[in-house]
């Protein structure tokens, strides 16, 4: 490979990685390919299956992956995700499976190195002789007889996991992500299930934790920093600017009783009010102007027309050309109310609709319409209506300033 190839591939390279890490995963894989890395790019369609709700986008996902990699183990494991993914769709769809699907996900299983599912998936096709060889394989052949016995049990424990599967899909279908984990947790406490473990995957892919959140409230974009109290900084704060003249957590906007303050957290560059630098606690009332680290341009003022809708004690943060809606408590969206709320070490972005209010209106993939509970979890493509038919009052949006989905989990 000459001088050129080898910078390009870099270049290539160096690109992809970028757009990983903003999210752009398709872009990634392309330029990894033509960068030469054919495992990273199947890597990258692993992580495109596990962001996937649908079991059939997995599977698609997990096979291009497989049929990229380069790596022997990775070409595997890719291998045994499409598998495992295709063989619980295969068992629970309604009906007889067909013997040759069951055939096809066996013999995946069984390259996989996957033999005992593989096992599996061979005595449901009904393939005796590829059974037996599979238990002489692994050297359980009197398990054949154990397994003749064992068949009422593993018929139970298959309708154990079947409804185990629903609940969870139902619950993550129906928005109540939180309760949706909680029954996978649980489920898998008691048999380990790949089906179960990719819903969680996909809903830990899409489910919203960062306090700094994105959302289309009646077709305007709000950038909307969540919490009792919101951090602006390089680093570890609610809101990131990536400036190298402020400290990674520089300031602190909170409430002290009546007052709104803001507090510049003992910064090495500090922060400057009028051309003066200040300590301690900064009045918002009417509206401050500072600059942080003494040359990055900061505005922090009450809300006003279509923000103040949102955030009626809150506070607007204007900073590196990005306006931020700061409730210090929940955001306000008509009936609806939004807040970041912890629950077992996990941090969730909920939607909470009062007593006597209309609850939301979830538009799913499929565009079905479904009523939600009282208190649900946001996840990014969420979409939700007042009325049934009306228009779309509220969209999670993904990050349009290309964060990745950072600032503090604090």
């Amino acid at each position: 490979m000459g001088l050129f190839d080898r910078f390009t591939r870099g270049r290539r390279a160096k690109s992809a990685r970028a757009k990983e890490l903003s999210g752009q995963l398709a872009e990634a894989v392309s330029l990894y390919v033509e960068a030469g890395l054919p495992d990273e790019a199947a890597r990258v369609l692993l992580l495109r299956a596990d962001a996937e709700s649908m079991p059939e986008q997995r599977i698609a996902f997990c096979d291009l992956a497989a049929r990229t990699a380069k790596d022997e183990t990775l070409r595997k494991s890719a291998l045994g995700r499409k598998a495992l993914i295709s063989f619980d769709v295969v068992r629970s769809r309604p009906g007889t499976p067909l013997r040759s699907e069951l055939a096809r996900v066996a013999r995946d299983l069984e390259e996989a190195g996957l033999l005992e599912r593989a096992t599996e998936a061979y005595a449901l096709a009904g393939d005796a002789e590829a059974e037996v060889r599979m238990l002489t394989e692994m050297g359980a052949i009197e398990q054949l007889e154990e397994r003749l016995k064992a068949s009422n049990t593993e018929s139970r424990k298959a309708r154990i996991i079947a409804d185990a599967r629903s609940r969870v899909a139902d619950l993550d279908r129906m928005a109540e992500r939180r309760a949706a984990l909680e029954a996978a947790r649980v489920a898998l406490a008691e048999e380990d299930d790949e089906t179960i473990r990719d819903i969680v995957r996909s809903i830990r892919a899409r489910l919203l934790t960062a306090p700094a959140v994105h959302l289309e409230i009646r077709g305007q974009l709000a950038h909307c920093a969540l919490g009792r109290e919101v951090t602006v900084g390089r680093g570890d704060a609610t809101i990131v600017v990536g400036m190298r003249a402020i400290s990674r957590v520089h300031i602190a906007v909170r409430r002290e009783g009546n007052e709104i303050v803001a507090c510049d957290l003992d910064t090495r560059n500090g922060t400057m009010l009028a051309g003066a630098r200040v300590d301690g606690p900064i009045p918002v009332r009417g509206g401050i102007r500072l600059e942080l680290g003494g040359e990055v341009p900061c505005t922090i003022e009450p809300t006003s027309s279509f923000e103040h809708d949102l955030a009626p004690e809150g506070v607007i943060v204007n900073i590196a050309d990005t306006r931020w809606i700061i409730p210090l408590g929940e955001l306000v969206v008509g009936d609806w109310r939004i807040d970041r709320v912890m629950h077992g070490g996990d941090a969730f972005i909920v939607l909470r609709t009062p007593a006597g209010a209309s609850r939301p209106i979830l538009v799913d993939p499929k565009r079905k319409e479904l009523e939600l509970a009282g208190e649900v979890e946001l996840c990014q493509g969420d979409e939700l209506r007042a009325v049934r038919g009306g228009p779309i009052v509220l969209r999670v949006a993904s990050d349009p300033l290309g964060h990745g989905g950072s600032g503090s989990q604090r």
